[in-house]
């Protein structure tokens, strides 16, 4: 058979047809797989390397706000964070490399991690060295005093401000702890201002409604009054106390609650008065005055409520179990229940509100703490609503009663900026 006819008889032959362009394009095929298989590792490298890099930056600023800006001692966190962060990656086959640059005066740390070395299929040909290089830089706020924390760590609203309502907090810092991507949650017409504004989460509204813009991805901070001992609950010293009329009230337990109406104007003496299984509550044209008085409510059903058209002026104790703390809530108390404080005139307030379990609401045209020299809320959320104004000062030297321990200059937050 001449060589002519062979090769016509073969490519004559479907099978024979086939075999011939597969064997053609193999090449170009084992190349798309393999550039395929190369770019799926490339995008899991880099991610996992941004992600390493992220954690390294966050970890080495606050490593430098405790121990002192170092190069060295950034540079060792930084190593060490991102060797041991990669080397349970999937793929370990690649060298790593990882710096720290600060800048002292900004108080900001960029960190660089590349990556060479890695056996990919054709990708590796091309590829620059590094094979992958992924920035990030963090930065620490300025550390600053609390005067709004919000411990939700879920949910949004934590911080909620709606129809034409305000939160001005001076020379301190508003803060929210939950994750949820509208954590702070400001109606249009409504806003906050502060010296800084921080959020585990995100936060919700026009940009007109903040100053500053809020930080986002916050760490959560501690509640620093969570090892604070409450005081001693003793046997109900009175029962079920209503008062429509002057009066003068002592420290002790308050079984049932105190209810004040009328045009009753009430004065507390110094001390700490316990209100258990029932309200602290303020209606009609009433007045409420303590100085150096506290509030302990525990029970099921206590809380405070103090309507719009009340009048209201306390300041916290110097001394004893609750030194600097005007409400504190028993931590055994069951979520969610709301204090509302929306009298028209609660302009001085000095002292920290503290409701671990509770919401703290206020509401209606009131004046909300700005004669006070210092005022804190710490609640598990709060809402401001119907028009108020909050504004909180923090002239601790101003005053005589003593502020909580982490309340004042808190540690600056560490927050990503790239």
């Amino acid at each position: 058979m001449g060589l002519a006819k062979v090769l016509g008889s073969f490519l004559t032959n479907q099978r024979g047809n086939f075999a011939l362009i597969l064997g053609i394009m193999a090449p170009a095929l084992f190349g798309i797989v393999g550039l395929a298989v190369d770019y799926s590792i490339f995008l899991s490298q880099r991610s996992q390397m941004q992600e390493a890099a992220d954690l390294a930056a966050l970890a080495a600023i606050r490593e430098a706000s405790v121990n002192g800006w170092s190069d060295a001692t950034a540079n060792a966190a930084v190593e060490n964070f991102v060797s041991s962060a990669l080397s349970d990656g999937k793929y370990t086959s690649a060298d790593y490399r990882a710096t720290a640059e600060l800048d002292r005066e900004e108080k900001r740390i960029r960190v660089s991690v590349a990556q060479d070395g890695h056996g990919y299929f054709l990708m590796g040909l091309y590829l620059q060295h590094p094979q992958i290089e992924v920035i990030s830089e963090a930065s620490l706020a300025s550390a600053t005093n609390i005067c709004v924390l919000a411990t939700e760590t879920q949910g949004g609203g934590a911080i909620e401000l709606a129809k034409k309502s305000a939160i001005v907090a001076n020379n301190c810092s508003v803060i929210a702890n939950s994750t949820d991507p509208k954590a702070i949650d400001v109606d249009f017409g409504s806003g906050i201002r502060a010296q800084s504004i921080c959020t585990s989460g995100g936060w919700n509204g026009t940009s007109n409604s903040f100053s500053p813009i809020p930080i986002v991805d916050c760490p959560q901070v501690d509640d620093p009054l969570k090892d604070r001992n409450p005081p001693a609950v003793g046997k109900c010293n009175f029962k079920n106390i209503k008062i429509k009329f002057a009066a003068v009230l002592v420290p002790g337990t308050y079984c049932g609650g105190i209810s004040i109406s009328g045009n009753a104007v009430v004065t507390m003496l110094p001390g700490v008065y316990v209100i258990k299984d029932g309200d602290l509550e303020l209606t009609d044209n009433s007045t409420l005055i303590g100085v150096n008085v506290g509030f302990y409510v525990t029970g099921t059903t206590a809380k405070i409520r103090f309507d719009n058209s009340s009048n209201v002026s306390l300041t916290a104790p110097k001394k004893g179990p609750l030194a600097g703390i005007l409400v504190f809530e028993d931590r055994n108390s069951p979520t969610d229940r709301i204090f509302e404080i929306s009298s028209k005139d609660a302009r001085k307030l000095v002292g920290t509100i503290y409701l671990p379990k509770g919401i703290l609401r206020v509401r209606g045209q009131s004046r909300f703490a700005d004669l006070s020299d210092w005022t804190a809320i710490i609640a598990r959320e709060i809402l401001v609503e119907q028009g108020p104004e909050i504004r909180l000062n923090s002239n601790y030297a101003s005053s005589d009663i003593p502020v909580p321990e982490g309340i004042a200059g808190k540690t600056g937050h560490a927050y990503l900026t790239r």
